[in-house]
C-alpha cells in the first residue's frame, strides 16, 4: 500500500457515510478512491475491494432494516437466488474480458453517469421521498410497520402493507435479480441503482420498504461475486482493505446523526453533481483532454 493510511481512512469514512445516509454510490466511491486516490491499477482487485465494502455497508444496515420492519424478506430472497447465476456469470466474464483498467475504466464511468443522473432526479423531480415521509407518519400513529407475507406460491407472493395487499410474479424477481447481478458483479458495484427502480415501478413495492429490501439481496449477490473473484485469483491489498473495513464502519455509525444535522436533499444533489463530474471525466476524459488540451480526473 503507497497511500496514506490516514487517508485511506478518513476516504473509506466518507464512504460509509454516503452508504448510511444516502443510500446510493457508496460502490462507485469506493472504486474511485481505489482508481483514482489510491492508484490501484489492477481492475479486478478494483471491483473485489469495492465489492467487500459493500458487503460490509450491507452487513451493518440489513439488521437495522429487519428491526424497523422495512425488509420483504421473501423478495430479497428471490432477488438473491436469481442473483447467484448473475454474480457468477458476471464476474466470470468481467475478469477475463475487463482485467485492464483501460477498457473497465470506461464502462465504470458510463454507470456512474447513470447513477448521477438517477440521484438528481429523485432528488429534484421524483416524489418518492414525500410519498416515504407520508407512510413514515402513519406507521408513527400505528404500531408499526405491519408487514406480513400473505402468499408464497410458483404463481404468486403476496404481501399486506398499512391494511394495502400488494401481489406479484414471483419470476420477475428471480429474472431482475440475475440481470442485475450480472452488471453490479461485472462492474464491482452493489446494483442497488437497478434494483429499486425495478421494485417500485414493476412491482410496485412502496418505496418504504425497497432500500432494506435491495439492501438483503444485495449481501447475497456480494458474497457470491466477491468470493468468484477471489477463487479466480483477483488480488487484494490486505493492509488497505483492513483500514478501508475500519472506515467504512465508522462511517456508517455516523452517517446516520450526521444527516439529522445536514439536510439529506442538499447531500444528495452534492453527491449527484460529484459523480456527474466523475462520470464525465472517466467516459469522456481522454477525448477532452486530446481535444481541449484539460485533464479532468
Amino acid at each position: 500500500m503507497d497511500a496514506s493510511p490516514v487517508l485511506v481512512f478518513a476516504w473509506s469514512v466518507f464512504v460509509g457515510v454516503v452508504f448510511s445516509s444516502v443510500g446510493a454510490a457508496g460502490g462507485i466511491l469506493a472504486g474511485v478512491g481505489h482508481i483514482s486516490i489510491f492508484g490501484i491499477q489492477q481492475a479486478n482487485s478494483v471491483k473485489l475491494m469495492n465489492q467487500i465494502l459493500t458487503l460490509v455497508s450491507t452487513l451493518i444496515s440489513v439488521p437495522s432494516y429487519w428491526r424497523q420492519k422495512r425488509l420483504i424478506v421473501v423478495l430479497s430472497i428471490l432477488l438473491g437466488v436469481g442473483s447467484v447465476a448473475g454474480a457468477l456469470v458476471g464476474s466470470s466474464l468481467s475478469y477475463k474480458l475487463l482485467a485492464d483498467l483501460k477498457g473497465y475504466k470506461p464502462l465504470f464511468g458510463v454507470f456512474t453517469l447513470m447513477v448521477a443522473v438517477k440521484i438528481l432526479y429523485d432528488t429534484l423531480i421524483a416524489k418518492n421521498k414525500e410519498d416515504m415521509q407520508r407512510v413514515e407518519k402513519r406507521i408513527k400513529g400505528s404500531k408499526g410497520s405491519d408487514l406480513k407475507t400473505l402468499e408464497v406460491s410458483p404463481k404468486a407472493v403476496s404481501f399486506e402493507f398499512l391494511g394495502e395487499v400488494y401481489t406479484f410474479n414471483p419470476i420477475s424477481p428471480l429474472l431482475a435479480g440475475f440481470l442485475v447481478a450480472i452488471v453490479s458483479s461485472a462492474l464491482g458495484v452493489g446494483g442497488g441503482f437497478l434494483l429499486v427502480p425495478f421494485m417500485v415501478s414493476v412491482l410496485k413495492v412502496p418505496m418504504f420498504l425497497v432500500p432494506g429490501t435491495s439492501a438483503l439481496s444485495i449481501l447475497i449477490t456480494m458474497v457470491v461475486s466477491a468470493g468468484n473473484y477471489l477463487s479466480m485469483g483477483a488480488q487484494i491489498d490486505l493492509k488497505m482493505i483492513s483500514i478501508e473495513i475500519a472506515g467504512v464502519v465508522v462511517g456508517s455509525f455516523v452517517g446516520p446523526h450526521l444527516s439529522k444535522v445536514l439536510r439529506e436533499k442538499k447531500l444528495r444533489i452534492l453527491l449527484g453533481i460529484i459523480l456527474l463530474y466523475i462520470g464525465i471525466g472517466y467516459t469522456f476524459g481522454g477525448w477532452i483532454k486530446e481535444v481541449l488540451g484539460v485533464r479532468i480526473i
